[in-house]
């Protein structure tokens, strides 16, 4: 198993790296170097982070929130937009993890050794991050995973491993904003 998994989340301008590595220390989240508490102020950021973590916990009965050491690196926008970035990276490094642990990423025996996939693979196993969906087993064979299926549905149907796509409008030319206008005058 890798010693790490990855996952890259984006959220308004900014974009975060996150990086699960099984417990090493009993579930401390650093963002930027420095613990959770320390850089995020607000709960309500606090809370968004660890949403995937507690979900992933309370329905499927897996120790998500004490099992792994999370570290992260964010950049750019405020404080709100990071941490839905963080969020996103969590959830597809939890997905990486799920592939793995219930043995839905492929193998060597599964794939050709010459072909670009197996460099992916090796690329995984060596250093823990490159998972793509590219790397899941063909369909037939995912059915019959039910475990990681469970994983994947519970993740999706939460809205946890869709990017956000709403940004701030763009302020037009010769007016005072996005959408506002100038007072119309009739005379």
């Amino acid at each position: 198993m890798p010693e790490q998994f990855y996952g890259t989340g984006r959220r308004k301008t900014s974009s975060a790296r996150v990086f699960l590595r099984p417990n090493k220390s009993g579930g401390t989240i650093k963002v930027n170097g420095k613990p959770l508490n320390e850089y995020f102020e607000r709960d309500t950021a606090k809370l968004i982070l660890r949403q995937p973590l507690e979900l992933v916990e309370s329905e499927l009965g897996v120790k998500a929130t004490s099992m792994f050491d999370i570290y992260c690196t964010v950049k750019g926008g405020g404080k709100s937009g990071q941490a839905g970035a963080i969020r996103l990276g969590i959830s597809r490094a939890l997905y990486q993890w799920a592939a793995v642990e219930y043995k839905a990423v492929m193998t060597f025996d599964d794939i050709d050794v010459a072909s670009p996939l197996a460099k992916s693979l090796a690329k995984m196993e060596k250093y823990g991050t490159g998972f793509g969906s590219h790397l899941l087993k063909w369909e037939d064979a995912l059915q019959e995973n039910h475990e990681f299926l469970a994983f994947r549905s519970l993740l999706r149907r939460n809205g946890f491993l869709t990017r956000d796509s709403r940004k701030v409008e763009r302020k037009k030319y010769g007016q005072p904003g996005a959408r506002k206008r100038f007072q119309f005058s009739k005379r």
